[in-house]
């Protein structure tokens, strides 16, 4: 008699992921039989009683940053500010409480809330910090703000990045406000400069993951440099770490190229790249010419609403163009030719790309690259696809790549896309359409962008108020951040709770989809890793 019995949960069941009341029994790291109710049940040496709970396989995250939500530990939070005085008082609060602190990093900072629509300005930040080295970065980890002082450190003045990532006056001097290539590689620039021990803050992060069922994290970028350290945490073997490798200079950097990739394993997936088609508030969007008058009008309103001309500034400075009978949000950091280019070589060199596209021109991109140079299906990965028309999705099934989706984004981001008038254009976080196309879906987190909760992000996929017709139902959802997610990565976890597959779980207090319900026990090949055991 052997192995552990579990008896009385409702068991989310083989690759279907089905809910049904059962048992299931684990001898080693496997799950060798699972039954129905009725079912007799195998005797074993160890028996635990679920009454009320719920099994589900171990949650696979194919998408956040664990990195940066360890620093996230040792800054200022902005996440409850409201407006940008609001930001500065709580950042020179911050500042004299820490005097010697060689940077203060302010996080999660959320522009789009406020009524100035702006972050804070190097003048403004020296006003409240004098001399102060401060880097102030928005949730989305694509656009930030510096004063003075972090301005000469970093050497912003001379920083290699794209045209327009640098927010300039008009006589060309840097106001402080910084975009995707810039902020990403000052970003980096100012961790290397702070204290703090990378690999325990990102322990810090993954032992967090261990806490709500994630029994494999895959981080979304690794600069080259830090690849050994993830190799050290692989080592751990929980929760089950991969990663994809990016450009040296940052997150948001253009890629050398794969000679630049690190040779040997990527953690518990395979080698992967990551490449930036668009950004985050600057995403390459396409819309019909008519938007462009109703957009203007939400703005005007917008700004009647909060008093305060930023809504309409903000929308008036967005690069667009109209093409005929569409409307262009040109934020493409690649042209078609150079993206295929990259492709060709990452796909020959073994290493799969992992594409960011928030926008559909930014998908249509990655599609239509995939299919240009022949790419094989489920060669690459699709990020994010936030915004989607019908004939953009049809691409993506076509280029049978995997697209994975993060449905927290609904909460953090939607009410900017609603309040944009976008919704009205185009489908936002389309899951339902993703999924009737035939598109392989993974839900993930993006966390720190996103919420890292996987029953909450299970949730907000399944109970939508925007758009509700793009929902998931709850085995869909399921599948798509347990079984589909753990092939995306040829991990542990394709076939489900089912007979010879590796025994991960996630076991919740009562239906997952249930207000309140939370994760008890984490499971790693039948091994419980959360709570440890004593």
């Amino acid at each position: 008699m052997a192995g552990t019995l579990m008896t009385g949960a409702t068991i989310w069941a083989g690759p279907t992921c089905t809910p049904q009341p059962g048992w299931l029994l684990v001898t080693g790291g496997t799950i060798t039989a699972t039954g129905a109710q009725d079912t007799p049940a195998p005797p074993a040496a160890t028996m635990i009683d679920l009454a009320g709970c719920h099994i589900l396989p171990g949650f696979v995250d194919t998408h956040l940053h664990a990195g940066v939500v360890g620093w996230q530990t040792l800054g200022v939070d902005g996440t409850a500010w409201t407006d940008l005085r609001q930001a500065l008082a709580a950042i020179g609060a911050a500042a004299r409480a820490s005097p010697d602190a060689p940077w203060l990093l302010v996080w999660n900072a959320r522009p789009f809330r406020w009524p100035q629509r702006r972050l804070p300005t190097a003048a403004e930040l020296d006003t409240v910090a004098p001399g102060r080295q401060i880097l102030v970065s928005g949730v989305d980890v694509h656009r930030g703000a510096v004063s003075t002082q972090a301005l000469r450190a970093l050497g912003i003045t001379t920083l290699r990045a794209r045209a327009g990532d640098v927010t300039r006056d008009r006589r060309g001097r840097p106001t402080g406000e910084i975009w995707e290539q810039a902020y990403g590689e000052a970003l980096a620039r100012a961790l290397a400069s702070a204290p703090g021990d990378p690999a325990a803050l990102t322990r810090l992060a993954l032992d967090r993951c261990l806490s709500l069922g994630i029994t494999h994290a895959h981080e979304a970028y690794v600069a080259p440099q830090h690849h050994e350290r993830m190799l050290r945490l692989a080592a751990a073997e929980a929760p089950r770490l991969s990663w994809a490798v990016g450009a040296a200079a940052g997150l948001l950097s253009p890629l050398e190229g794969p000679a630049a990739a690190p040779d040997g394993d990527y953690g518990a997936s395979g080698r992967e790249a990551k490449l930036f088609l668009d950004g985050g508030d600057r995403c390459a969007v396409c819309l019909p010419a008519r938007a462009l008058g109703r957009l203007t009008w939400q703005a005007v309103r917008e700004t009647v609403t909060a008093r305060h001309p930023g809504p309409l500034r903000d929308a008036l400075r967005r690069k667009s163009a109209v093409h005929g009978k569409q409307l262009h949000l040109e934020y493409l950091r690649y042209t078609d030719r150079e993206l295929a280019d990259l492709l060709e070589r990452y796909l020959a060199a073994g290493l799969r790309p992992r594409m960011h596209a928030l926008g559909n021109l930014a998908v249509r991109q990655a599609a239509s690259a995939l299919r240009a140079v022949g790419a094989a299906p489920g060669s690459a990965v699709i990020d994010h696809l936030v915004l989607l028309d019908a004939s953009t999705v049809d691409l993506v099934a076509a280029s049978g790549a995997w697209a994975t989706f993060q449905p927290g984004f609904l909460t953090t981001f939607g009410p900017q896309i609603v309040d944009g008038g976008t919704d009205r254009f185009l489908t936002v976080l389309g899951g339902r359409r993703l999924l009737d196309a035939g598109v392989p879906l993974t839900l993930a987190s993006d966390h720190p962008a996103g919420p890292l909760d996987p029953l909450g992000n299970l949730r907000h996929a399944v109970h939508r108020t925007i758009q509700p017709g793009q929902a998931l139902t709850p085995s869909e959802a399921v599948r798509a951040l347990t079984v589909t997610a753990a092939a995306s990565l040829g991990a542990p976890g394709a076939g489900g709770l089912a007979p010879g597959e590796t025994a991960d779980l996630a076991i919740c207090d009562g239906d997952p989809f249930r207000a309140g319900t939370r994760v008890t026990q984490t499971w790693i090949a039948g091994r419980r890793v959360w709570p440890a055991a004593v």
